[in-house]
Formats: structure tokens, C-alpha cells, sequence
């Protein structure tokens, strides 16, 4: 007998970046034939005016939802519920407002939360809507240790997935001048520690040492940029990229600098690596540990260590075999972890099982919301008031 089609509804917010890139993954290597993959794309309107929708390939609808932090959430969930075909339709959920739907409303949907970053603001959700989750994905080996220690009750049901990431065709990186590429969604993240670059570039210049920048980031002007980075230094700035003409970048560079404080599992590090491009990072409480392997895979540096990536940038501009030799261990290893396809197959059997096995009874709880966000109180009136607060 043929399988019935299980019909799966990813949420994202519309920023773009990593997420993304795991959503658009998992849809174009999907491995499951009886899976059909949904997206809606949750827009905050008065910030966003228009969002481009990105036409994602193996998605057999994406549609776009527009609402205003000023609506009483009630109405905004039952809006959002509406693009549901019904409670059999499996959620999987990347960010709150979706949860926040699940929770407020009690919806019977099967849901899989993708726990993306090492960070309080993910365990929080977990916490928040525990009763509304069926099964936790989360995206490195120390997400799943914090989370399973913080929810032990809730462990069975708290998985690792490597998330997928397609192949990619490596550069012959034999540039005279080293390249290197950094890139984030905004410059101006203080997450993502863009002061340092122009700390790094002085303290090469101090060593004779120049080198070509590549910057991907919005959030600061071009000019700003190149006078933070200094005089008669070579930079090329993007505000953003889409996915296909970052890897195309990366293939041009020889190393991927990415100084932040504190990560999840960079999709960017697994694609610079497959490309050939050497990452140097801060070392994220072993978040990337199976992936980066210092000085064999890549380089870890303690946060704001600005003479350590300075000087091991120093000793790979000097030995170019070095410098190929740790390129070539990452594309394997990066290939080796992963394949787009067996994690696909991973993930998609990881949804069919939790959409047979769950049975839980979700309760509708308010886990959001003022006193304007009451379930019987009209949106008209709780956007009125709140023109005026």
C-alpha cells in the first residue's frame, strides 16, 4: 500500500543566514519520498516592508506571513494556524513564534524544535515550550549535552543531527597574497566581534604582512569599513550574498576568520571547509571539536586573542604546504561529516518517527502575551491601545 504523504512546515523568520541555509538543505537532499516540505516565512511587518520569498528548491509551497508586534498574539497565532492544512501537518519549528502559536493556541500538531545556538535565548525556548515539543534536534555535541542536562527529565527525546551541506569545488588557493574571508549577517552584531579584524590586519601590517580581505555583512557602510580596516588595506565588502555566490567566494579564499564570542555550529565553517578554506575561530566550548581539530582541521584561539590568529596567519603565509595540508584534511573531514545525504536520510527518518510515535495532549498556555493578549478580546482593540503606549 502506498505511504500517505507527511506533510512538514518549516518556520523561518526571514533573516537568513545559517538557518536558512539548514532549511534549504534539508529540502533539496531530502531523502524520504513520502515527505513533502512546506515553508512559511514569519515576517514582522513593521520592520520588514517587503521580504523577497527565496524560491527554495524541494519546497512544495512557501508562503509568507506578515504580522505586527503590536496585534493581540492571540490573533496573530490563529492567523498564523490558518496557513495549516490541518493538525496533522508536522511543525518544524526554528525560532518562537511558531512555538509561541503551539503553545497559546494548543494546537495537536506534531512538533520538532531545532535547538540552532549555544545560547540562553534557544534553551529558553526548549523551556518554554516543552509541552508543545515532541522531539529536540539540536545542532552540535554540546548543544545536546546542555540541553539533555538542563531537561533530563526530557532526554530520550533530545537528539544530535548533523545538519546537511552540499558539496563543494575547492579553489586551487594558489594566491601570491593570501585571501582571507569573513563573513557574518551584520557587521554590527557585537556577537560576531567584526572590532577585531582591523586589530588582526594591524598587527600583520606591524609584521610585513598584507594580506586581501574579504567582509560579507550588512549593517555598516563601505566607507566605514574600509577606515576601521586602515589605510592600503585591499577590502572587498557585501552587504550580503546568497548562498551559491558565497561558496563561489570561498573557493577564491585561503582562510575563514571568524572571531566570535560564542556559536552554535557555524553551516559557514562546515562550507568554508569543504571549499578549502581554513577556519580560524574562537574556540566555542568544544561546539565544533569533531569538525575543527587544531592545527590538523583548523585553528582555535581564546576570545580576543588577536596576536594568536596574527601569528598563526604569519606562519601559513610562510608555509604554503602547511597551508594546503590543513585545507586538504578539512575537505575531508568536512565531507566525511557532512554529507548531505546521509544526514538528510538522518533527519527525515528522525520526523517520521516522531510524527508516529507522538501522542502527547497539548494544553493551550499562555506563554506570551500582556493583558491586551486575551483569546476572547478583539485585535482591533489591543492594536488601538497600543498606538498610544
Amino acid at each position: 500500500m502506498k505511504q500517505q504523504p507527511i506533510h512538514i512546515f518549516h518556520f523561518n523568520n526571514g533573516s537568513g543566514g545559517g538557518v536558512l541555509s539548514v532549511i534549504q538543505n534539508i529540502l533539496k537532499y531530502r531523502q524520504h519520498p513520502e515527505i513533502v516540505n512546506h515553508v512559511i516565512y514569519t515576517i514582522n511587518k513593521d520592520f520588514v516592508k517587503k521580504f523577497d520569498v527565496p524560491r527554495l528548491t524541494g519546497a512544495a509551497s512557501e508562503q509568507v506571513f506578515y504580522y505586527s508586534p503590536k496585534w493581540n498574539f492571540y490573533y496573530t497565532c490563529r492567523q498564523l494556524a490558518k496557513l495549516l492544512p490541518n493538525n496533522k501537518a508536522v511543525i518544524v519549528a526554528h525560532d518562537w513564534l511558531e512555538l509561541g502559536m503551539m503553545s497559546n493556541l494548543g494546537l495537536q500538531n506534531t512538533v520538532l524544535q531545532f535547538v540552532h545556538g549555544n545560547y540562553d535565548y534557544y534553551y529558553e525556548l526548549a523551556n518554554k515550550h516543552e509541552q508543545s515539543i515532541d522531539r529536540f534536534i539540536t545542532v552540535s555535541p554540546v548543544i545536546h549535552k546542555n540541553l539533555a542536562a538542563m531537561m533530563a527529565h526530557r532526554a530520550k527525546d533530545i537528539f544530535y543531527c548533523r545538519f546537511p551541506v552540499p558539496s563543494v569545488e575547492p579553489g586551487n588557493h594558489e594566491n601570491e597574497i593570501l585571501k582571507l574571508i569573513y563573513c557574518v549577517r551584520r557587521l554590527d552584531d557585537v556577537n560576531k566581534e567584526f572590532r577585531m579584524l582591523p586589530l588582526i590586519n594591524a598587527a600583520l601590517k606591524q609584521k610585513g604582512i598584507h594580506v586581501n580581505w574579504t567582509i560579507v555583512g550588512d549593517g555598516m557602510e563601505k566607507e566605514a569599513v574600509e577606515k576601521l580596516m586602515g589605510p592600503d588595506t585591499a577590502v572587498t565588502l557585501f552587504t550580503a550574498l546568497p548562498n551559491e555566490e558565497l561558496i563561489k567566494q570561498l573557493a577564491l579564499q585561503d582562510l575563514f576568520i571568524l572571531p566570535s564570542i560564542n556559536e552554535g555550529f557555524p553551516v559557514s565553517v562546515v562550507e568554508a571547509m569543504k571549499a578549502g578554506v581554513i577556519p580560524l575561530t574562537t574556540d566555542w566550548k568544544g561546539a565544533t571539536d569533531e569538525l575543527m581539530i587544531d592545527a590538523e582541521t583548523g585553528y582555535y584561539f581564546k576570545n580576543g586573542n588577536v596576536e594568536g590568529y596574527a601569528s598563526t596567519i604569519e606562519i601559513l603565509n610562510k608555509d604554503r604546504i602547511l597551508l594546503k595540508e590543513i585545507a586538504l584534511n578539512g575537505i575531508k573531514k568536512a565531507n566525511e561529516l557532512f554529507d548531505p545525504i546521509s544526514n538528510c536520510l538522518a533527519i527525515g527518518s528522525l520526523i517520521i518517527q516522531t510524527d508516529v510515535a507522538s501522542q502527547k495532549i497539548k494544553k493551550s498556555v499562555k506563554v506570551y502575551g500582556s493583558r491586551l493578549d486575551q483569546n476572547w478580546l478583539p485585535n482591533f482593540f489591543t492594536q488601538t491601545l497600543r498606538k498610544f503606549l
